[in-house]
């Protein structure tokens, strides 16, 4: 029986900027993927902020002057806000680089970054294969003209987790499987070189496999459509979900009434809305409602307040006229208000707690539904993109694909040295259709192995930091180097995509 629960995240500490790498210039690390940011120094041993990477920015009231913005963690239910989530990505593709900008502001500002007006420190940034040369520009642009980094490097996410579980990969032939959020590759290294014009993309992933799953539960059991919300389906994904080795067998043995009865799991959840009189629920809404206004008007006020501090010392008499028509004397006394004015606002906080708390104990008991072949059949389009309706092969086509376009001997050295890595591919059983699909496409007697990376969703981090503190200054590119090359000037490493072209 599992269990389900709605994630409650709590806000990203702001972290200490520390001297040592304040003073080293250590460089930060960002592993920008489309379902998480995972961002820290490259000298922590794991990543110092780990959040997701969306953003939900509340429709503007200029009237009342209410609004609001909300990243990452800060969004502490994210079903609650669904309609108004951005993320800067689409189908593993940075697009949105407004969102993307309060992203990176987010992020510096919660590693404890405080210098004014820049970042101080080189700046390592993961991207999908093949990433358009446009998109790195964008980013390029954003960074320097924003943040003015120092310098800038970019590598394949993939290729980094490679490398973390790899000793030495300066000559490595393999095949890399990467399968994450929006979309899975698969890329070729020949020789320590990635072939990216020889690389396979399938445009599924992650989130396509919880909205199948959501779909069907929605369908089989309408009573509840409500309650399959697309985190609680991440959760069935997670522990639940089996990539079958031969889909058509299982499905078989799924007709079977004893096995479907033996195999089922119940999954239980509790609703989200509240139940019961409903007087009594309207008014504990408006009540709740009416708190969370006070306190977003009083810590609206209470910035606009602090900002007169700002001006104090560059601008002492436009500080002091703010400060007489805020309605004090003295900036002591404009102090005092704030102090009296921050106990107000935790006094609402507090009794906003209170109510949240009350709202969750009227919840009734828990409901339940059965999940049997639905637990196969939503990792499944991953490798049959065609049960949701995509013209395309699917990810053992993709493997065929590549592996067709090298020579025997290129072949049997991929075959030996297949690695798996990306969030989605930590669905059990994985690994093992990847290597039974193989079969099929190799020689009769072929070695093949099929590894899977050691932590599917950091390691791209960890090599990337491991690579950020051991490599020479030759891979990045400097703030003059962008100015005068052009937009789409790109340093190539053994870990990074190859240049194309711009088209137009």
């Amino acid at each position: 029986m599992l269990q389900l629960t709605d994630v409650i995240t709590e806000p990203d500490a702001v972290l200490e900027y520390r001297d040592e790498v304040k003073e080293s210039r250590t460089p930060i690390v960002i592993d920008n993927g489309s379902y998480q940011c995972r961002a820290g120094w490259a000298s922590s041993v794991r990543p110092d902020m780990i959040f997701k990477n969306a953003v939900a920015k509340n429709r503007a009231n200029r009237k009342e002057r209410d609004w609001d913005i909300q990243v990452g963690n800060e969004i502490v239910d994210i079903e609650a806000v669904r309609w108004m989530v951005r993320s800067p990505f689409e189908h593993n593709v940075v697009v949105n680089y407004s969102v993307q900008e309060t992203l990176l502001d987010y992020t510096f500002k919660h590693m404890g970054i405080n210098t004014d007006g820049e970042v101080l420190h080189p700046v390592c940034l993961t991207e999908a294969t093949a990433n358009p040369s446009h998109c790195r520009k964008n980013m390029s642009e954003l960074l320097f003209e924003a943040y003015c980094i120092p310098s800038v490097s970019y590598g394949i996410d993939c290729l980094f987790s490679y490398y973390q579980n790899q000793d030495d990969i300066s000559n490595a032939t393999a095949l890399i499987v990467s399968s994450g959020f929006q979309s899975t590759h698969v890329l070729p290294l020949v020789d320590g070189q990635p072939d990216t014009k020889n690389a396979c993309r399938v445009n599924l992933g992650g989130y396509n496999c919880c909205a199948y799953l959501q779909r069907i539960l929605q369908l089989k059991h309408p009573q509840y459509a409500g309650e399959f919300t697309l985190s609680r389906m991440e959760t069935i994904i997670r522990e639940l979900a089996n990539v079958s080795r031969n889909y058509h067998d299982e499905l078989d043995a799924w007709c079977c009434s004893q096995y479907s009865l033996d195999h089922s799991t119940t999954v239980r959840f509790k609703p989200r809305g509240a139940v019961g009189n409903s007087k009594e629920i309207c008014s504990l809404n408006k009540h709740v409602l009416d708190l969370e206004q006070r306190l977003k008007q009083a810590e609206h006020r209470v910035d606009e307040i602090e900002s007169i501090f700002d001006l104090e010392q560059d601008f002492p008499e436009i500080a002091a006229k703010a400060c007489a028509d805020a309605g004090c004397a003295s900036m002591d006394e404009l102090k005092t208000l704030v102090n009296k004015m921050q106990s107000q606002i935790d006094d609402v906080r507090s009794r906003l707690l209170d109510e949240y708390h009350t709202d969750a104990g009227r919840k009734p008991a828990n409901h339940s539904v059965p999940i049997g072949v639905e637990a196969i059949q939503a990792p499944e389009i991953i490798f049959q993109p065609s049960l949701v309706g995509f013209d395309q092969c699917g990810l053992s086509g993709a493997i065929e694909a590549v592996l067709s376009r090298y020579s025997d001997q290129t072949r049997a050295a991929f075959s030996k040295s297949v690695f798996v890595t990306g969030g989605n591919t930590n669905v059990s059983g994985f690994a093992d259709r990847v290597l039974y699909d193989l079969r099929h496409v190799c020689p009769f007697q072929s070695r093949i192995s099929v590894t899977q990376a050691n932590d599917s969703s950091l390691d791209a981090w960890k090599g990337a930091a491991r690579w950020a503190l051991c490599d020479s200054n030759q891979s990045w590119i400097t703030r003059s180097e962008f100015d005068e090359q052009g937009w789409d000037y790109i340093k190539e490493h053994s870990f990074s995509n190859r240049y194309a072209p711009s088209t137009t």
